[in-house]
């Protein structure tokens, strides 16, 4: 139930960002980016659901359901991450809106809260949103960790590709930044 939950909040926050924080531009999305997205989507929380008690042989029943086994110091601290990172992807998507608004026709780089540690704080984030439904689900739900593995292999790989891009066009662009893991790549 949490799992879905911070999920459905994930998804309202994209939906947000979507209606209410991206600038408009001419530029179109592959349709095969936008097919894939829904599909994420859509796959993960069945796939969460798939695993939950009553929905699978392999789940607890719903008859020995403890809330006391949902708040546990691990899903709390599962949760603020996921929490923190929601919030600081948002924050990304904000600067990079911004910066599109202020400039509409120009690639610049991007500059405040996690963008002074890396390139591409929105895939960092979304690497930790998963690992915290990962933590939170555990170890022998299979599909969540099949979905963590893709976000981790999808994020990382994007963001050397933006971090790359990043170097290439700007001369100036600042040396000390990762990729996506802050210090690390």
């Amino acid at each position: 139930l949490l799992a879905l939950v911070l999920l459905t909040l994930q998804c309202s926050r994209r939906f947000y960002e979507c209606a209410f924080v991206n600038a408009k531009s001419n530029s179109s999305m592959n349709i095969l980016h936008y097919i894939v997205g829904y599909a994420h989507y859509f796959c993960t929380g069945t796939g969460i659901l798939c695993q939950s008690p009553e929905f699978s042989s392999s789940s607890e029943s719903v008859e020995n359901f403890d809330l006391e086994k949902v708040v546990t110091v691990k899903n709390c601290v599962a949760s603020f991450v996921f929490l923190w990172s929601m919030w600081h992807q948002l924050r990304a998507h904000k600067i990079f809106a911004e910066l599109k608004v202020k400039n509409p026709n120009k690639h610049g780089i991007p500059h405040g809260d996690l963008f002074e540690l890396v390139s591409c704080p929105h895939y960092f984030c979304e690497v930790l949103i998963y690992t915290s439904l990962s933590v939170i689900l555990g170890l022998s739900h299979s599909h969540i960790l099949a979905v963590w593995l893709w976000v981790v292999v999808n994020q990382t790989v994007a963001a050397f590709m933006s971090h790359s891009w990043y170097n290439k066009h700007f001369q100036d662009y600042p040396k000390e930044r990762r990729a996506i893991y802050p210090y690390l790549l």
